[in-house]
């Protein structure tokens, strides 16, 4: 605009009468005369043309560039995730993530295609269950199935691999998937078997050419009970938490699920509420003083030769002083909560209590799980979670982000493991 103003205002006094420009010349008080310019000149008539042209060119190239970088919504860049671990449908902790990947079109996310080394590799009699799904996501939603990672084509710097298969496969899918060039890899709890597998698998993503960003599925991480309760804490004076984790198993079960999860209940059950001290409260296994079992909500057991905890309540305090007790019962049904006491046991009282999934919550859990008795119960009631910790670790990895919120990375991961074997050894002596 002002460019406009000022060509037109040049073009008006170079164009003034003769007469006019006489009786300025003729004047006592007459202005002094102008300096030389291209308007002055008959000669600079064409350079005067081609100066205005360059000018009124500029303008409107940066009024276009403002109109397509204001008034435009960018488009997000699309990610594309192979899905390693699929199992059964409505059972799988896999098949969960890819009913959920799918939700997420409309939020930039293509699933490019499904790993499942049992149904689509080794098993002879595959169920009519999964070769129906098979045959639906293939037709409805163009996923290729392999029966291993080493069977995908090179993937993009766009692709994200989500590892859900068995805990003691997911080192072979890691390094499998690194190699056919994964940028970005979302492993389900806790990762792996041991602190040397993980650490090894830590290693193995930061000495590509471009590392691989890890993230590790513990929902706690980002759940809004767990979040609540820690901003209450932080601002009640000594204040300490119990984060309580309940499953729903019957005394007759716990042979199955011990047997199943061999690795030992704080490995698998409790590891989220171990991950929760190592993310914020800063617990190594370096920096604790002690680590306190309660007996009266205790119980060891052995069964068909395994032995691990029915339930176990225990209390981890550091060298600074801080303290948080962690509470896992088998048997203790679907509610799980955060309890924030006065102080640490056996003193404090509690304050206040957050509770997942809330009754009113619990009322549409409860008719879900009547409407569709085959699915996992465990499925409605983390649901929210699971979406939320994947479309942190999308959008961060969108965006090139080292973090994603407060979604755990493979280093927490590696703590909380080392942390679950430092605490299996101490309570197994307790108890």
């Amino acid at each position: 605009m002002a460019s406009t103003r000022l060509t037109t205002l040049l073009v008006a006094i170079t164009t003034l009468p003769s007469s006019t420009m006489a009786a300025w010349g003729s004047s006592s008080t007459s202005p002094p005369p102008p300096p030389p310019s291209l308007f002055s000149d008959p000669s600079h008539y064409y350079d005067d043309i081609f100066f205005q042209t360059i000018i009124a060119v500029i303008i409107l190239s940066l009024t276009s560039l403002f109109i397509m970088t204001t008034g435009v919504k960018k488009e997000r860049k699309r990610i594309e995730v192979v899905l390693v671990g699929c199992g059964m449908p409505k059972k799988s902790m896999g098949w969960y993530h890819l009913m959920q990947l799918l939700e997420m079109k409309d939020q930039g996310v293509d699933v490019l295609g499904v790993v499942e080394p049992f149904f689509c590799g080794i098993c002879k009699d595959v169920p009519g269950e999964f070769t129906k799904f098979r045959i639906e996501m293939e037709k409805d939603h163009g996923i290729t199935f392999y029966g291993s990672p080493s069977e995908l084509p090179d993937l993009s710097p766009s692709t994200l691999c989500l590892l859900a298969g068995r805990t003691c496969d997911n080192p072979l899918y890691f390094e499998a998937c690194l190699d056919k060039g994964a940028k970005c890899i979302y492993l389900e709890k806790p990762g792996a078997e041991t602190v040397p597998q993980l650490e090894r698998m830590k290693n193995l993503a930061q000495s590509r050419t471009v590392p691989c960003r890890v993230f590790v599925g513990f929902n706690k991480n980002v759940t809004p009970y767990v979040t609540k309760a820690l901003a209450f804490a932080a601002e009640t004076p000594n204040s300490h938490i119990n984060f309580v984790h309940n499953n729903s198993y019957t005394k007759e079960e716990l042979g199955e699920c011990f047997s199943r999860n061999s690795e030992g209940m704080l490995k698998n059950m409790a590891i989220h509420e171990l991950c929760l001290l190592v993310s914020f409260y800063d617990v190594r296994v370096d920096t604790v003083f002690k680590i306190e079992a309660d007996k009266a909500k205790s119980e060891k057991l052995t069964i068909d030769g395994v032995t691990d905890f029915a339930s176990v309540s225990f209390t981890v305090t550091t060298l600074a002083g801080a303290s948080a007790t962690v509470t896992a019962d088998r048997c203790g049904g679907n509610v799980s909560y955060a309890i924030v006491n006065s102080s640490a046991p056996p003193n404090g009282k509690e304050i206040k209590r957050f509770e997942v999934p809330t009754p009113e919550e619990m009322e549409e859990i409860d008719a879900k799980i009547k409407a569709d008795a085959d699915m996992m119960p465990y499925f409605f009631i983390q649901s929210k979670d699971y979406l939320k910790l994947k479309s942190d670790v999308i959008n961060a990895f969108r965006e090139g982000e080292a973090k994603a919120g407060n979604v755990a990375t493979i280093e927490v991961a590696i703590e909380a493991l080392k942390l679950a074997e430092f605490a299996t050894r101490s309570l197994m002596r307790q108890l």
